[in-house]
């Protein structure tokens, strides 16, 4: 199944396609790949995050926040660390939809780093998405 994700991913990633056809269609595709995982395709796509190209993680990332399995939360945990901030934007954003309450240590280096970001000039919507995830998880 992951060599299914993979091709799903790769084969949106070229310049002649257009940007908006991963987010109209693909993404939708890649969704369903993953609703389709087993426990073995989850603990393999774990191991092999390191190896992939922050593209990758990316589009990874924007297809989670809805499978409501207990790997999306590893997955994006495993992800966030990372000094790219689209990436930690990204995870943030697919964060919004999960319950964050088993966080403990993680939480408090989330929200010092959301500030952190949400203080720097970004854009409106990024700005939005850190200022939702902190109301989300402070309350």
């Amino acid at each position: 199944m992951l060599d299914k994700l993979n091709t799903c991913i790769f084969d949106f990633s070229h310049e002649s396609e257009p940007g908006d056809y991963w987010y109209d269609c693909a993404i939708l595709e890649a969704i369903e790949i993953l609703k389709q995982f087993s426990q073995k395709d989850w603990d393999l796509l774990l191991k092999q995050l390191n190896f992939q190209s922050l593209f990758w993680k990316k589009r990874l990332v924007e297809c989670l926040g809805d499978l409501q399995n207990q790997y999306e939360l590893k997955v994006i945990l495993s992800i966030i660390c990372t000094e790219n901030e689209d990436l930690f934007i990204t995870c943030i954003d697919a964060l919004r939809g999960l319950d964050l309450s088993c966080l403990n240590s993680e939480k408090k280096q989330l929200l010092q780093r959301t500030q952190a970001i949400l203080k720097a000039t970004i854009s409106l919507s990024s700005k939005r998405i850190l200022t939702e995830f902190l109301y989300k998880t402070l309350k």
